[in-house]
């Protein structure tokens, strides 16, 4: 073996005094011959982003982009024919190298446009689809320059970089896993493209010492038989060098999602790391096991049905699937199946390539929530609306009604007619200014301008206070109000809305309580809250009633014991007021025995019960 390679060095020797320089010349050569391709690609990435983003982005600017694309394109492709047409033998091929470089810069700086000014900021969708455009662009870039760094280099980093930058200007845990997995892809290209660089190195440089060892080989006949063996070992490892690359190329081609080789009867042969985090197999559990693994039971024929489209050669892009994981938990996924085939185009596996839907079927779920809460907001307010609309009538028609007559017919009424108009006047005024309070109130809580500023206060005075402007309606119907609170009592809780929602309650037991009852209001201290109970021995409510009692669209409201007119809103102020505090309430009822009000506030760090 050591003569035989002695040979081959002598003769390489005689006939080349460079074959570092006859490498690059046939590296330069097979560039430009391969640059077509990719022109025909970018133009091809061009239009299809320019027609996806149509709509998206200012027409003006992705029309004057696509058109510089465009311009540099033909401008490149101009220099691909004038490399056909050179005189190969005068030409310098270092400096059709560097315009070649020069073209591969211009276009790939062309591509850092997207991310500066046509960023969708506020389309999740939209700006994961300039990745997607750009990262299998970038990916053919390398396959197709490969045999010359500077241009493979300079393509991949002024296209794919940009989509690591955009991603951590945009921040955010999301962002940054995906900017870290594009600069992780960017470090796999670069090292898939050294390595290509490398082979196609190697296979010009035995290709031209074949060519100088053929020329000896016909004088040098009886060491002919052992240099073809090694030649062909060479070859043979060439080829599975190739394989090789285009394996690793098909299963890394988009680093973020789970990737798979598979054999022509579906069994995994190799797997991405992805692959392994999304699913949670190991490589161990999963390599020459079938795909079907993953794949929940009721779609295993779905899948075979995939892989025989993939086998006949036809195109299986993003089609929806169910993929489950270790634990068993199903994933919705995308799945492209592409197959693999050798230098004589002889089919031996399948790429496979799934992407995760599941964030943007939970980003799907929480708009449909967010919908249906606008919707039903807005049902709500139109309801409240139609009530005030309808309630506020009511008061207004007779404080009109009895003004008119009074105006009019002055003089016809007696005293006692013309003292009873003027009560009506009076009980319709102040029923039409509590609810317009009422309305006034509720809608400042539905703007958060009511601001809850709590503070220690003693319960037993502040229940007091609060009942203090409606002892004169319980005295003129004979009721007693009992305040039982204890005296030393303190909670933490914001006075003013506590004073609204504990009148509120107490005026409606009054409301309901015939003449001669009674009314309580209780504490009781709890572990963790302080219960104020506010019982009555009224008229008491059924079940629907107390489910309906909060709820605005319901619109209850009731004459009391003694006729007293009701807006209607006073309690569902209450709730709200209760539950601003961190407080809720409970209602106990039953018809003709009376009804208990049990408001709950938490204790908190700075109330105490002395």
């Amino acid at each position: 073996m050591t003569r035989n390679n002695g040979i081959m060095d002598n003769s390489v020797a005689k006939e080349f005094t460079n074959i570092d320089e006859k490498v690059r010349n046939a590296q330069v050569k097979l560039l430009y011959k391969q640059t077509n391709t990719g022109l025909l690609g970018v133009l091809s990435v061009t239009l299809t982003a320019c027609i996806v983003f149509w709509e998206i982005v200012p027409q003006w600017q992705l029309s004057l982009w696509t058109g510089i694309i465009v311009l540099l394109t033909l401008a490149r492709a101009a220099n691909v024919f004038a490399f056909k047409k050179r005189d190969a033998a005068k030409a310098d091929i270092d400096r059709w190298a560097k315009l070649h470089t020069i073209g591969v810069i211009s276009s790939g700086l062309s591509w850092v446009i997207p991310f500066v000014f046509f960023w969708p900021s506020e389309q999740f969708t939209y700006q994961l689809v300039w990745p997607i455009f750009v990262i299998p662009m970038s990916t053919a870039a390398v396959a197709t320059y490969y045999t010359w760094r500077p241009s493979y280099i300079s393509f991949l980093i002024l296209s794919a970089l940009p989509v690591s930058i955009r991603f951590f200007y945009e921040g955010g845990t999301l962002y940054i896993l995906m900017a870290l997995l594009s600069l992780f892809f960017i470090a796999i290209l670069l090292r898939a493209g050294k390595v290509m660089n490398a082979s196609s190195a190697r296979a010009f440089e035995l290709g031209i010492r074949n060519e100088a060892l053929n020329k000896d080989l016909k004088e040098e006949i009886t060491t002919r038989k052992q240099l073809n063996v090694q030649l062909e070992q060479e070859i043979f490892e060439r080829k599975l060098a190739e394989n090789e690359i285009r394996k690793l190329s098909k299963v890394f081609l988009d680093g973020t999602n789970p990737s798979f080789i598979e054999d022509l009867n579906g069994n995994i042969l190799e797997m991405n790391d992805e692959a392994v985090n999304v699913y949670g197999f190991s490589r161990t559990e999963l390599v020459d096991k079938s795909i079907k693994l993953l794949v929940p039971d009721g779609l295993h024929k779905k899948m075979d049905e995939l892989i025989e489209l993939c086998l006949e050669g036809k195109l299986v892009r993003d089609v929806e699937c169910l993929r489950k994981n270790k634990d068993g938990k199903e994933i919705p996924v995308l799945i492209t199946l592409s197959l693999l085939t050798d230098e004589e185009n002889n089919p031996f596996g399948i790429a496979s390539i799934d992407s995760n839907l599941s964030e943007q079927k939970n980003i799907e779920k929480e708009l449909t929530k967010s919908k249906a809460a606008a919707e039903s907001a807005n049902a709500t307010k139109d309801k409240f609306l139609k009530i005030i609309s309808h309630d506020l009538r009511t008061p207004f028609n007779s404080i009109i009604g009895f003004s008119e007559l009074l105006n009019t017919d002055y003089d016809l009424f007696e005293d006692l007619e013309r003292k009873n108009c003027i009560q009506e006047i009076n009980t319709s005024s102040h029923f039409a200014y509590r609810l317009l309070d009422n309305l006034l109130t509720w809608a400042r809580t539905q703007t958060d301008e009511i601001r809850i500023n709590k503070e220690n206060l003693n319960l037993k005075e502040l229940v007091e206070t609060s009942i203090s402007t409606y002892l004169l309606n319980a005295d003129s119907k004979n009721i007693s109000v009992l305040n039982k609170v204890q005296a030393d009592l303190i909670i933490s809780i914001d006075e003013n809305t506590a004073l609204t929602f504990i009148r509120n309650i107490v005026n409606n037991a009054i409301k309901f309580t015939h003449k001669g009852g009674s009314i309580t209001i209780d504490s009781q201290l709890t572990e963790n809250s302080i219960r104020l109970i506010i019982t009555d021995t009224g008229v008491g409510m059924t079940a629907e009633v107390i489910d309906n009692l909060f709820k605005i669209d319901k619109g209850i409201s009731t004459e009391g014991t003694n006729n007293e007119i009701g807006t209607g809103l006073g309690l569902i102020l209450c709730k709200e007021f209760i539950e601003r505090n961190g407080g809720s309430i409970l209602v106990k009822s039953e018809v003709n025995k009376g009804s208990e009000f049990i408001v709950s506030i938490p204790l908190e760090s700075d109330s105490e019960a002395i």
